[in-house]
């Protein structure tokens, strides 16, 4: 039991280090992880030697490359993102747009997998990082695709905040749009997390109709308010999600 509880602590101080991109020092993880210093300074110790941590002159400790290894193994075990890439990097091609393919994890989605073009405009997101569902095309689409109490206990749970001046706060207004994206067949991100952004999104499925991740096209807000183009973008990366899902092997009954 005192191994697992370690172990625990262990785990928790990767996780505290995960969140933090100037590092953090032992003082500072004492006082997150409630214990004494000594034992920190134990638990630092034993993940410098083994790689999973680095540290730098000024006593901060980050995250080392023994992590984005194991994250890169994971990455390559993931079959969504194996069957997905080749359709990800045609329709990138075909719209010289930024695509994401997410995944759900609670009230946020995780980036498995980007393509850019050289005409694509830059984004920020990065392959494992985060965003949260509500506010986001790829997670609206995931969130469309979940049944109405599940939606409604993520809401309570990790209520919305505001990110722009379109953000969608209120879970009435919330639930009512993700009706509307599952009628629509693709979520439309209005510029609700980053307000010069706007993107399209849709749900991909499993074999059983699960939900297995979303795809979305991303680009400046203003490329999407040229007549026409929301409408042929949201075309396309339905297309696109759907030839995925049947390659997963979905044939169109939902879990």
């Amino acid at each position: 039991m005192a191994d697992a509880k370690v172990l625990a602590k262990g785990l928790k101080l990767l996780e505290e280090l995960a969140t933090s991109a100037e590092g953090k020092t032992a003082l500072e993880l004492a006082s997150l992880l409630g214990v004494h210093k000594s034992n920190v300074y134990r638990y630092l110790n034993t993940l410098l030697e083994t790689g999973y941590i680095q540290s730098n002159n000024h006593g901060r400790y980050r995250l080392g490359r023994k992590i984005l290894e194991l994250g890169s193994r994971l990455l390559q075990q993931m079959p969504l993102r194996e069957t997905a890439r080749p359709f990800l990097l045609k329709l990138s091609a075909e719209t010289e747009k930024v695509v994401h393919l997410c995944v759900l994890d609670g009230p946020e989605v995780v980036y498995l997998d980007k393509v850019e073009t050289q005409r694509s405009l830059p984004i920020m997101s990065r392959i494992g990082g985060r965003a949260p569902a509500y506010c986001t095309g790829v997670g609206k689409a995931l969130l469309s695709g979940l049944p109405t109490d599940q939606v409604v206990s993520l809401l309570r749970r990790f209520p919305p905040v505001r990110k722009t001046a379109t953000t969608i706060t209120d879970p009435l207004q919330l639930l009512e749009e993700l009706t509307a994206t599952a009628v629509r067949g693709y979520a439309i991100d209005n510029g609700e997390h980053e307000e010069w952004i706007k993107c399209v999104a849709a749900l991909i499925r499993g074999n059983g109709g699960e939900v297995m991740g979303a795809i979305s096209l991303t680009g400046l807000g203003r490329e999407f308010d040229e007549q026409g183009e929301l409408e042929r973008l949201g075309d396309a990366v339905t297309t696109t999600a759907a030839e995925i899902s049947r390659a997963l092997g979905y044939a169109g009954v939902k879990l």
